[in-house]
Parts: structure tokens; sequence; C-alpha cells
């Protein structure tokens, strides 16, 4: 295992030498990114997930206005969608 993330890292490290400038802003940004979220634990199999319900049933019984969870999930998604599109433009420019 330990062998494996010092391949892992190594190979990494051969790519990222390679990268010009901008790519390598991109990668630390992105480094940075993942760096900052908080270490999830891995979820059981039957642990269910995607719907409001769902997670409604697990994180207990929060208020929220009628549709203003929905509208929370949704800004959280575009703007996990709009962070993929700048990272993307950036690896492509």
């Amino acid at each position: 295992m330990a062998q494996d993330v010092m391949e892992l890292r190594q190979s990494t490290i051969a790519k990222i030498e390679t990268l010009p400038r901008e790519k390598l802003e991109a990668v630390l940004a992105f480094i940075d990114s993942l760096l900052a979220r908080p270490t999830q634990p891995t979820a059981e199999p039957s642990t269910p997930q995607g719907s409001v319900e769902d997670l409604l049933a697990l994180a207990g019984s929060w208020k929220f206005d009628p549709g203003e969870l929905d509208e929370i999930l949704h800004d959280i998604e575009v703007s996990r969608l709009m962070e993929l599109e700048e990272f993307d433009d950036v690896l492509l420019a």
C-alpha cells in the first residue's frame, strides 16, 4: 500500500514537471480546493443517498422554509458545475 502511494506520487510529480506555468497554476488551485474540503467518512453501501428526504433522514430535523432546501442544493450544484468549467477552461488553455 505505501509503495503504491509512493509510485502514485512519483508519477504525479513526473507529469506535473512537464506542465507549462498556466497549467501548473490550475493544478495548484485544484490541490488547494481538495485540501480545503473536509474529509468525508466512507459511506456504508446501504446508506441512502441522493434525495432531499435521504439527506434529512441522515441530518436530523432541520427546519427550512418551503423550497429553501431545494434552492440551496441547486445553488451548490450550480457552484460545483461552474468550478468544474473553470478548471476545464484553465486546463484546456
